[in-house]
């Protein structure tokens, strides 16, 4: 059998033919115009979505469905892209499986681009075999996603594990959400890059401001790892107070829920593993309510494909 999955970016929509054990047999891309409207979106998911399939000459009636992973709120009941803080267009509530129809009459899922990750890793990554698995992705902001008991769990109104907005610090740093204390303005990889940017300006002589060429503005998630590991006083102290912060987040998901397998995925967690997961594992097995609490935290494996991965099998698992 096989599928189509769809993972839309900002700025990138990437389209995969993929197979019923989560193998992606090829892939095709196209830019986001920021002049796109919705119909127009619409309209390009079905011409990526064709292309996917002449490039690996499957005929269209050898698609079981399609599955687009959306960065924002969906309902996948009702085919909406409900809300989309990062597209050209700000409609709310566009009809994409409707527009979607108008063109190729195919079964289509919706699904929210960290839950289509959740559902890579379960089906094919790091958490294949683990119920219930959690996705925490450490990006611009953090996203999660759950599977449970063999389904994707949404909750009540479809908009379940934004867990990048769990409260951990009262009246803590403002967030783009409009709360504060947010998890994801601790935890993030934006989080990760002020924090760096504060400890250099407490610290001209540190050797982060070489590896960002005295700019501030240069540093990224990975320049607080290169320090740590030169040996750099300020750069150890950036990761300490930033493990602090991810645990946090990590030590609610682990009480409140107790999955089998917290996966981490995002740019930030491909640093090495001594200076990041082992900490963490340490951090949250210390401060987890059941001291012989078994979950495992690992690195996602299936990297950028996971939602598209996801969105092509979000039809097994809704």
């Amino acid at each position: 059998m096989n599928y189509i999955g769809v993972d839309v970016g900002g700025t990138n929509l990437v389209a995969g033919l993929v197979d019923e054990n989560g193998r992606i047999l090829n892939k095709v891309n196209s830019p986001v115009s920021k002049d796109m409207t919705a119909p127009q979106f619409g309209a390009e998911l079905v011409r990526l979505s064709r292309q996917v399939c002449e490039v690996g000459s499957v005929g269209f009636d050898e698609i079981e469905a399609v599955g687009i992973g959306l960065p924002g709120v969906v309902d996948n009941r009702a085919g909406l892209f409900v809300q989309n803080p990062n597209m050209p267009f700000n409609d709310r509530n566009v009809p994409l499986r409707e527009l979607f129809h108008q063109e190729w009459d195919v079964p289509v899922f919706l699904g929210n681009d960290a839950n289509c990750a959740a559902v890579g890793e379960y089906w094919a990554g790091a958490a294949k075999g683990c119920d219930p698995a959690v996705m925490v992705t450490l990006g611009t902001g953090i996203g999660g996603g759950m599977v449970c008991g063999g389904k994707l769990f949404t909750g009540f109104a479809n908009s379940g594990m934004e867990i990048g907005h769990m409260i951990i610090q009262p009246n803590g740093i403002l967030c783009g959400c409009g709360g504060r204390g947010c998890w994801e303005r601790y935890g993030s990889a934006t989080a990760l890059i002020q924090l760096t940017q504060l400890e250099m300006e407490r610290n001209r002589d540190s050797v982060l401001w070489e590896l960002c060429d005295s700019d501030p503005a240069k540093v990224q998630g990975r320049t607080p790892f290169q320090g740590a590991r030169m040996g750099d006083e300020a750069a150890k102290r950036v990761l300490a107070n930033y493990l602090q912060g991810l645990s946090i987040g990590m030590i609610n998901l682990v009480n409140i829920l107790q999955p089998e397998i917290i996966c981490l995925g995002g740019g930030v967690s491909n640093a090495e593993d001594d200076l990041l997961l082992n900490p963490l594992r340490e951090l949250v097995w210390r401060g987890c309510f059941d001291k012989n609490n078994h979950t495992r935290i690992e690195k996602a494996s299936l990297g950028n494909d996971a939602g598209v991965v996801g969105a092509a099998l979000l039809c097994n698992l809704v």
